[in-house]
């Protein structure tokens, strides 16, 4: 980028309209530098999303959540007695794919519908909400999927709203050892 940018000045300050000049080959440090930063960004990625699909079958993959989020103990408040099954989003009224907000417990739709729990997300802070087509629970702060004994209660209320019955619940230490 480095060089692209000084051949563009370059270009312009000599009235030089035939394209950029040759001196764009890379020196020895500048290639080392660019192989560095590269190496740099594929870690720096990886840091932020530790957790890639795993391919089960050709067609199949699956998603591994995290086990432990920054967000957890600020954005999971104690859920209400009871949750439904379909609510409705407070915002469009969309029941097709429900979120709800683990801070506030106000519902909003999918990213897939209108974005509702998304722009909630973003504009109050509220970070993590549990999904009630699959009981899966989002941090849009780590941008990820996450499960962690903090979410039981609230995954549990969503699983009796959902089938009527309990959710069978296994220790993650249990599942982790």
């Amino acid at each position: 980028h480095r060089r692209v940018r000084e051949a563009v000045v370059s270009t312009q300050s000599t009235g030089c309209e035939g394209g950029l000049s040759s001196d764009l080959t890379p020196t020895h440090a500048e290639a080392d530098q660019d192989a560095e930063d590269r190496r740099l960004m594929e870690e720096l990625e990886k840091q932020q999303n530790p957790v890639e699909p795993v391919r089960l079958t050709d067609n199949v993959f699956a998603v591994h959540p995290k086990m432990w989020c920054e967000h957890l103990e600020l954005h999971v408040q104690v859920a209400p007695a009871t949750l439904e099954a379909s609510p409705a989003c407070m915002t469009c009224g969309d029941n097709s794919e429900s979120w709800y907000c683990l801070s506030c417990y106000q519902v909003y739709c999918s990213r897939y519908v209108n974005e509702h729990a998304l722009f909630h997300g973003i504009d109050s802070g509220h970070l993590m909400a549990l999904s009630m087509a699959d009981l899966s629970v989002w941090c849009y702060g780590c941008d990820s999927y996450v499960h962690n004994e903090k979410l039981l209660e609230a995954k549990n209320k969503g699983h009796l709203a959902k089938f009527g019955e309990p959710a069978v619940t296994v220790s993650l230490q249990t599942v982790q050892e």
